[in-house]
């Protein structure tokens, strides 16, 4: 197996072959493809938080890409050895790598190398062709930016108890971003408040952009009250008026109770895959 640089002259077909499979705009600033008889077969891209929000902001990361599932179990567990050769050696301090949940043999072979799960996310999406009808048993009240610590905060309690370890982990350095990257996570979605009585009952954000339902929670104690399904039914209904075509969203795989609500309300499972994460 030879290992190339994306700045290396003579990998220049390999790199040619990989544009077919994966947009190398989005691989960051420095990338590394792994090919086996001039075959490319995997792929290291390396940049620096903020990006997936498990560290502190400027520090370095990678993520892991596996290209070619046809080949052995030998060339696979090399293909893991040399890649972590390259995050120790450029210091990296975390790498990803995201596979089909199907595909366990290789997610296996990759936790054997040090790698532990960190999602396993089922991705579902739903038409918005039609207007619904919202209860009228929450208020619902924008955030302003002032506020997204106290959202941050109100996440953390509400969403304590979930399987979503990836979320977890995202919200603990959140906060810690400089002001100007703030306000980009701040702009690029809308954030409310859920509210009853005066008291805040709900937390949810989403982008009338991509119909992306980025968080959705109901507080703890407040649960078997229907919220979680107003809540939602808001969301739709933003999304629709908002031009969007469809809404997807990101559930963990164990979230029963969640994927029971989002199919109730005709959202469909489109994929699942499972997140691993290895830190130095």
């Amino acid at each position: 197996m030879k290992v190339f640089s994306h700045t290396d002259l003579k990998a220049k077909s390999i790199l040619q072959k990989i544009e077919n499979e994966v947009n190398v705009d989005q691989l960051g600033p420095s990338y590394w493809v792994f090919a086996q008889n001039s075959v490319p077969i995997g792929i290291l891209g390396c940049a620096e938080e903020p990006g997936p929000l498990l560290a502190s902001p400027g520090t370095p990361y990678a993520y892991v890409m596996w290209l070619d599932t046809s080949q052995p179990d030998e060339t696979i567990e090399s293909f893991i050895v040399q890649a972590l050769s390259v995050v120790n050696r450029k210091n990296i301090k975390y790498a990803t790598a995201s596979f089909p949940f199907n595909e366990e043999e290789t997610i296996t072979q990759f936790k054997n190398a040090g790698f532990r799960e960190l999602a396993d996310s089922c991705t579902m999406i739903k038409q918005l062709d039609e207007s619904l009808r919202l209860p009228e048993i929450l208020q619902f009240e924008q955030i302003k930016r002032a506020e997204m610590a106290q959202f941050v905060k109100s996440v953390r309690k509400f969403f304590q108890d979930s399987p979503d370890t990836y979320l977890a982990e995202a919200l603990e350095h959140i906060l810690e971003l400089p002001a100007e990257f703030l306000n980009k996570v701040y702009d690029r979605e809308k954030y409310y408040f859920a509210v009853r009585d005066g008291q805040k009952v709900g937390v949810l954000n989403f982008s009338t952009t991509s119909g992306r339902v980025s968080n959705m929670g109901v507080n703890p104690s407040e649960r078997g009250k229907g919220y979680g399904r107003a809540i939602l039914l808001f969301i739709l209904e933003q999304l629709r008026s908002s031009g969007c075509k469809q809404a997807n969203l990101r559930v963990h795989a164990k979230n029963k109770p969640a994927i029971h609500l989002y199919k109730s309300l005709g959202f469909e499972q489109k994929e699942r895959h499972v997140t691993l994460i290895w830190r130095k």
